[in-house]
């Protein structure tokens, strides 16, 4: 019996070089793509959608690693001779107070920014569309956390030390808990910064449904599926490569969510599942042009 000679070829996973060249060009760590100034680091964050502000190495493009145009730079001893990390630190101020990104602990417990056009998506799946009380009611929010978000609710925007107070947790020995709370409360997207004043030091801090009602809104319009889908293609197509499971635990995404985008990208064949990549532990999925 004659084989079909139209037989499908599987596809051959590209060497772990190639993937990495691919994340080089679109975190721009490479020196003729680097970033020079807050224009371009606002065209960056809209290209790549999400991005870490100062921690490289996490998987997803970070605005420090692009300013410097190198994988990984070193942290330097004194941080405040460093261009990349000052530029990063104005930028962090600078755009989200004009509300062009947004910017809060959002991957992995660390600072990181948003483009506009994928709040709305990050929104709809981690921000509790019944407010921060039904959160409380389930339990799932601390009670400290929930005493600052009736403070910012009930005052409006607040100073860090401020809502301390309204919170009833000025102590010294409270701090730690406080600032787990802020922590907590920027991971549900319920508040975040808005301001840094230097004279004294201290934040300024928000709601979400006062600074970003718009996307919150728009969140709402957006099923869950979809909203997963947005936020896992962005991520295959500049990152190129991943684990599944590490992009649902760095993104705080429910891992069938994930799955069903991944599932969908590669009905449409814009993704390969389970490949097996020397030099990497586990399954990967690749983006589909770099497997054709």
């Amino acid at each position: 019996m004659r084989k079909n000679s139209r037989a499908r070829v599987a596809p051959v996973p590209p060497p772990l070089d190639a993937l990495e060249r691919h994340r080089d060009h679109h975190f721009r760590r490479v020196r003729h793509r680097r970033i020079s100034g807050e224009r371009a680091a606002l065209g960056f964050i809209e290209e790549v959608g999400f991005c870490a502000a100062f921690t490289a190495g996490m998987g997803v493009p970070c605005l420090r690693e692009a300013i410097e145009g190198m994988r990984e730079p070193p942290v330097p001893e004194h941080i405040q001779h460093d261009r990349a990390i000052m530029m990063t630190w104005n930028i962090k101020d600078t755009l989200p107070a004009r509300k062009l990104v947004y910017y809060g602990k959002v991957m992995g417990g660390r600072p990181g920014f948003i483009a506009r056009g994928l709040l709305a998506a990050f929104l709809r799946l981690r921000a509790e569309p019944r407010g921060y009380r039904a959160l409380y009611e389930r339990g799932t929010l601390s009670h400290c956390a929930k005493l600052v978000m009736d403070s910012l609710t009930r005052r409006g925007a607040a100073e860090t030390k401020a809502l301390k107070l309204g919170a009833g947790y000025a102590q010294a020995k409270k701090r730690g808990e406080f600032d787990r709370a802020m922590k907590e409360l920027q991971e549900k997207f319920l508040a975040l910064k808005v301001e840094e004043h230097y004279d004294p030091f201290t934040y300024v801090w928000d709601t979400m449904e006062h600074r970003w009602g718009e996307a919150l809104r728009e969140a709402r319009t957006l099923t869950r599926s979809e909203a997963a889908y947005r936020i896992v293609r962005q991520y295959f197509e500049i990152a190129g490569f991943g684990s599944e499971r590490a992009v649902a635990r760095l993104l705080a995404i429910d891992p069938a969510l994930v799955d069903g985008a991944a599932r969908r990208l590669e009905r449409e064949r814009r993704l390969r599942r389970a490949m097996r990549v020397e030099g990497l532990i586990g399954a990967h999925s690749i983006l589909g042009d770099l497997t054709d």
